[in-house]
């Protein structure tokens, strides 16, 4: 998994606050909305720098219905420690999972997520676009359900320019290094 894919999967996991719903018969049992702002040391493609990061999360549980709504966005500016310049991550989706996984009956179980929006726009920051992915994408992912470990992915459903996607994620470090060196 690419790094700006991660950091928006962690992201999405800052939740702090639980806030029980409001309504009768209304099965969402966790709903939170946090604002984040964070500045830290990272490397980006093997380049040593600073990111910070502004972001927006609204994430919604409904265990009732197995599934996760996230409605989630970031701005993530990394600056390269070597050369001081900078690009800019900027990420905007809706994200469902179910969160109960689906026993496929042979030893695996299956998690499927759906991504809607810009999982991905990077930019050299006040500059000219990189590179863009935007539109639909679900992932099927199938793990050994006694050991949890990975097997295998599918990628479906997708609908819309993904050209990081479409190129396993070498795109982004193929874009990065120039504009930064």
């Amino acid at each position: 998994m690419s790094r700006h894919w991660l950091v928006a999967v962690i992201a999405a996991g800052l939740a702090v606050i639980a806030v029980p719903a409001a309504g009768a018969g209304s099965d969402l049992v966790f709903h939170e909305h946090e604002n984040f702002t964070d500045s830290f040391p990272d490397n980006f493609c093997g380049i040593d720098g600073t990111s910070v990061v502004r972001g927006v999360d609204d994430f919604k549980a409904f265990p009732a219905r197995d599934l996760d709504i996230d409605n989630f966005e970031l701005t993530q500016t990394f600056t390269s420690a070597a050369t001081g310049k900078s690009i800019t991550l900027h990420t905007g989706q809706h994200f469902t999972s179910n969160d109960q996984p689906i026993d496929n009956g042979d030893g695996t179980v299956t998690f499927v997520q759906t991504f809607k929006g810009l999982p991905e726009q990077l930019r050299i920051t006040h500059g000219r676009l990189l590179t863009r992915d935007a539109g639909n994408v679900v992932f099927t992912r199938i793990f050994d359900a006694d050991t949890g470990d990975f097997i295998s992915q599918t990628v479906s459903g997708e609908k819309g320019p993904h050209p990081d996607l479409d190129s396993d994620f070498e795109l982004f470090c193929d874009v990065v290094i120039p504009a930064l060196s």
